[in-house]
């Protein structure tokens, strides 16, 4: 297959996991809140625990079609996802408690850079070697 055409797929099959991660996320986070307890700290660590283990599937077996698992590529996804949690924590924190927004507004607000932020750090750091 040519390499052009395989980092096209790669890039669609993220993007794809991407989208679906996100929907995953956003609604594990508001179902969260809606029935469970309205606290989004709870939410936030439950939708981020749901969305790290679904993406890593689906982006390991399906994006990069990795046949074993590294424990080394295992860390630097989570990391990416720990690093992407705390920058959503700290808007929801400034959004919500410091400027009285809806917590689903501000999730909302919130999931437009920390996908950025995943996004890159998966495709040059997490899966670098794969691409």
């Amino acid at each position: 297959m040519d390499v052009h055409k395989l980092m096209n797929k790669q890039s669609l099959r993220f993007i794809i996991v991407g989208i679906l991660n996100t929907i995953v996320g956003f609604t594990v986070y508001a179902l969260y809140l809606k029935y469970i307890n309205n606290n989004y700290l709870q939410a936030l660590i439950l939708s981020n625990i749901i969305g790290i283990i679904h993406s890593y599937i689906w982006n390991n077996n399906w994006t990069f079609t990795v046949k074993k698992f590294s424990m080394k590529s295992a860390m630097k996804f989570t990391s990416i996802y720990l690093f992407s949690f705390l920058i959503n924590l700290l808007f929801l924190r400034i959004l919500v408690d410091h400027m009285g927004m809806d917590k689903l507004l501000a999730q909302g607000i919130s999931l437009f850079f920390t996908t950025l932020i995943s996004f890159f750090g998966h495709k040059y750091w997490s899966f670098a070697k794969q691409r």
